[in-house]
């Protein structure tokens, strides 16, 4: 069973993401901190991360940075979520979030919440 590691701050849409995943046949696994992603990280070799960042917060962009520039985890698909599209700092400097940015910053794909969880069983294909 492919296990994804699912990192959101809200915790309903947690909870959500956690039910449509297990509904069709996939190992969730669960933090709603930073802090906790990286304990789960270090107990669960995960398929496929899905990771939301926030334009007021930096730390899901330096989650991002670290699990790509780790030679353990760099090879993990990451699916980056977000409610904004607007400025935020990916680099030193700062350019627009959209799904070309991310491509440029070797996410593997970007998407803008809220999203419709009937369209990402395509996205999981493609990526696990």
């Amino acid at each position: 069973m492919k296990k994804i590691l699912i990192i959101d701050e809200d915790r309903d849409w947690l909870l959500a993401l956690k039910r449509f995943f297990e509904r069709n046949g996939y190992h969730p696994y669960l933090a709603d901190s930073y802090p906790e992603s990286y304990a789960v990280l270090g107990r669960v070799l995960p398929d496929l991360i899905f990771l939301d960042i926030q334009p007021v917060n930096p730390n899901g962009l330096l989650l991002y940075k670290k699990i790509k520039g780790h030679d353990k985890y760099a090879h993990i698909p990451v699916i980056l979520t977000s409610h904004t599209a607007n400025i935020i700092k990916l680099t030193s400097e700062s350019t627009k979030l959209t799904s070309e940015s991310i491509t440029l910053h070797h996410a593997d794909a970007f998407l803008k919440k809220p999203f419709q969880l009937s369209g990402l069983s395509q996205m999981l294909r493609q990526y696990l």
